[in-house]
């Protein structure tokens, strides 16, 4: 620190005095300068703690946010079947805990002709019609069908029953019947979107394939002739505007698969894929640009005008396959073992995400947006999106397919459909019931 000296600080002494300088008593503002200084040191060092105070705040603020996002990572996890499940060990969900093990619904009818999974439970299509049940086991409405060979589609909440070997099909929203149609030629195949469009193939007088898109009021907005062969099977992209087309046709007497990707704002194909000496099996959009397709001997994904192969099957056979908004997943034998199969799973960008042993005789399968569900002989087992056994049902026999949806699994016999909770040990959650 820098002293200046002042005016009043000295006296000139003159050739008279005796010489010496006269300095005042300055000790009082020496005092004084030493509080002053204290008191800013005191200032300076109480803002400094109110720093650390703040940077404290701020890690403590952190560290509750980080907190708060595990928490609600694990529930999450949790409830869609994660890594925090055991099924021969000491878990069960904490959130399909408490629930009946076992819910029935009576089928009285001769045949089924669907099942499929359909908001929070399922509807069932059978030759009395189709039933909506919903997650408590209950049928909630039903809607009586005469069609001789009736087929259902589902997306979201909108539903189309179709008769393909008519021309009669009917549309519905939240489980109500809006509109009812008939097409001049026989239906092969359709497919409802999320946006109400839909797109239904017929075949003509000609015995030639023709693909119709329509709006929700029935309203032909698009038309594809098929230049060769037949249309087998046809997906939509949610949003309703563009479809690709599964067409089989002979090439040297031999069988051969096309997929046809439409724009409907085009008249012309969008992009054409082949598949010589390959069977289709199903084809799923990924997004509005992205298509994937399963075939008998290998995945593709489909991106704009390219085309990965992603997966190839190689020695093995594929015997199941289905698909959901999260997973596409099929089931390939092994040709080592009669009983040695292997779950593949696909993520929703059409890469592989993980492929697990399973043994036995594989009935169904079934996909949903939390987990996998394989339905054998005697038992059913659930996979996590990480492919970890998270659940299991002994003792079942007889059982023909099988839907999961959301923390249950919904099984079809004969003459009924049992319902189940998805994750964990059935006889685990049974001890836990009766200790309630």
């Amino acid at each position: 620190m820098s002293n200046k000296i002042g005016r009043d600080s000295f006296r000139v002494v003159g050739k008279d005095d005796d010489g010496i300088s006269v300095i005042p008593d300055d000790s009082a503002r020496k005092r004084n300068d030493e509080n002053k200084r204290r008191f800013a040191r005191g200032i300076k060092k109480l803002s400094n703690n109110n720093k650390n105070g703040a940077r404290l705040s701020t890690f403590a603020y952190i560290l509750i946010i980080i907190v708060i996002f595990l928490t609600v990572f694990i529930v999450a996890d949790v409830s869609s079947g994660g890594e925090l499940y055991t099924v021969k060990g000491k878990f069960v969900s904490f959130l399909s805990g408490g629930v009946s093990s076992e819910e029935t619904v009576a089928l009285d009818a001769d045949t089924v002709f669907d099942f499929k999974s359909y908001r929070n439970g399922y509807i069932i299509l059978t030759d009395n019609g189709i039933s909506y049940v919903n997650s408590n086991g209950k049928v909630s409405s039903s809607q009586q069908v005469t069609y001789s060979s009736p087929a259902v589609e589902v997306d979201d909440y909108r539903v189309m029953i179709f008769d393909r070997s008519n021309t009669s099909y009917l549309l519905m929203r939240n489980e109500t019947l809006y509109s009812q149609q008939k097409t001049d030629s026989r239906i092969v195949d359709a497919a409802v979107s999320s946006n109400d469009n839909y797109a239904i193939v017929v075949t003509d007088s000609d015995a030639k394939s023709v693909l119709y898109g329509m709006d929700g009021r029935g309203k032909v907005i698009y038309q594809w002739n098929c230049p060769q062969g037949y249309i087998s099977d046809v997906a939509i992209t949610e949003s309703g505007n563009k479809v690709a087309a599964t067409v089989v046709n002979s090439v040297n007497a031999v069988l051969c698969a096309t997929v046809y990707i439409l724009d409907f704002e085009y008249d012309s194909e969008y992009a054409v894929f082949e598949y010589a000496d390959e069977t289709v099996l199903g084809t799923k959009f990924l997004s509005s640009r992205q298509l994937q397709v399963v075939t008998d001997k290998a995945v593709y994904k489909i991106t704009a005008k390219e085309q990965e192969k992603v997966y190839e099957f190689s020695t093995s056979d594929i015997c199941y396959s289905d698909f959901s908004d999260s997973f596409t997943a099929v089931i390939i034998n092994d040709y080592s073992s009669d009983d040695l199969y292997h779950l593949v799973v696909f993520g929703n960008n059409g890469k592989l995400k993980f492929t697990v042993p399973v043994e036995g005789k594989v009935r169904s399968l079934s996909v949903s947006d939390k987990g996998i569900s394989v339905l054998f002989a005697d038992k059913i087992e659930t996979y996590s999106k990480r492919g970890k056994l998270v659940g299991y049902v002994n003792g079942i026999n007889h059982y023909d397919d099988i839907v999961l949806n959301g923390n249950y699994l919904y099984v079809l016999s004969s003459d009924s459909v049992k319902r189940f909770p998805a994750y964990g040990n059935s006889d685990m959650i049974q001890i836990e019931e009766e200790t309630q």
